[in-house]
């Protein structure tokens, strides 16, 4: 299908501010816009963003049914393990983030497999929640007994809450300005964001950044940021940066892969460079570890608090 489409934004400098075009794509995950291509373009201040970008009564209808995050259960059992161990580090480090009566708030819960983890290995005292967009993995989430909220970031829909957690979720929205205003407004005092979100300056970005980043994710990454902006947009937000870090993306690398084999006709070898290829996962997350603590990766954490 083609969408509709309007004029994408810088979230820092506005509108107006001036812009060049870096790249040009086609959903090459999913196909769900067929050959739609779309447009990167980079403000002064480092922000890139699509323009144009889907119209807004688009966004819910470039995420199918089988979209990864959604279903995380029929991804193979050694993908799954690794994954597993990242969101346990995660829980690990929410524990020390909130208190045990806290509210967490999963924005962009996906299938909620982080959710369900904080419920096992959390405090028995957290209170949690899944926001996302309506849909069956919604529906699954609350068969399991977690609160969900189905809908846009609305101050209507935002609840109080000690925790927001937005795990490659920024880059989705069109106006992430807007999204961390609603949310800094819904935390308590000491309140915290913890966001994760990809990073232009990693490697990978650089060696695939005309056409094939994996983190590009036409035509549903919006907006996409590096260190600087990052911080800069969250104090936009009136929050505190406490930490920045560099995690590993190997979903990136073997994406960017795929998609250049894709765009070359080797649609059988392409076939190979999949999430559900354990080797190249697990040699993409070893690569990027070794570097991780020397150069930025393409996966950006960045922990933030409410005064």
């Amino acid at each position: 299908m083609t969408v509709a489409v309007v004029s994408g934004r810088c979230p820092l400098c506005g509108p107006t501010a001036p812009r060049k075009v870096i790249a040009q794509g086609i959903d090459f995950e999913y196909g769900v816009t067929g050959d739609q291509e779309f447009t990167v373009a980079a403000c002064g201040c480092g922000v890139r963003f699509l323009d144009p970008r889907p119209a807004d009564h688009e966004i819910a209808g470039l995420y199918p049914d089988d979209y990864e995050p959604y279903r995380f259960d029929r991804l193979p059992a050694p993908v799954r393990a690794g994954r597993m161990l990242i969101q346990l580090g995660k829980v690990r480090l929410i524990q020390k983030l909130v208190p045990p009566d806290a509210r967490i708030v999963d924005l962009g819960c996906g299938a909620g497999a982080l959710l369900r983890l904080l419920r096992r290995w959390g405090k028995p005292g957290w209170q949690l929640c899944g926001w996302d967009f309506p849909g069956p993995h919604l529906d699954r989430l609350r068969q399991a007994g977690i609160d969900v909220i189905a809908g846009p970031v609305t101050p209507s829909l935002a609840p109080q809450a000690d925790l927001f957690i937005l795990t490659q979720v920024i880059e989705h929205f069109a106006d992430p300005d807007r999204v961390l205003s609603v949310l800094a407004s819904s935390l308590r005092p000491g309140g915290r964001i913890l966001l994760e979100t990809p990073d232009t300056d990693g490697l990978d970005a650089q060696l695939f950044s005309a056409r094939h980043w994996g983190g590009y994710h036409f035509p549903r990454h919006l907006v996409l940021f590096n260190h600087q902006t990052l911080i800069a947009l969250i104090e936009k937000s009136g929050l505190v940066v406490e930490k920045v870090e560099s995690l590993p993306s190997p979903a990136f690398w073997v994406q960017s892969a795929h998609h250049a084999l894709v765009d070359r006709g080797a649609k059988r070898l392409s076939s190979l460079f999949t999430l559900s290829n354990p080797l190249l996962v697990a040699a993409a997350t070893a690569f990027d570890l070794a570097r991780s603590p020397f150069f930025p990766t393409t996966n950006l954490r960045l922990v933030a608090r409410k005064p």
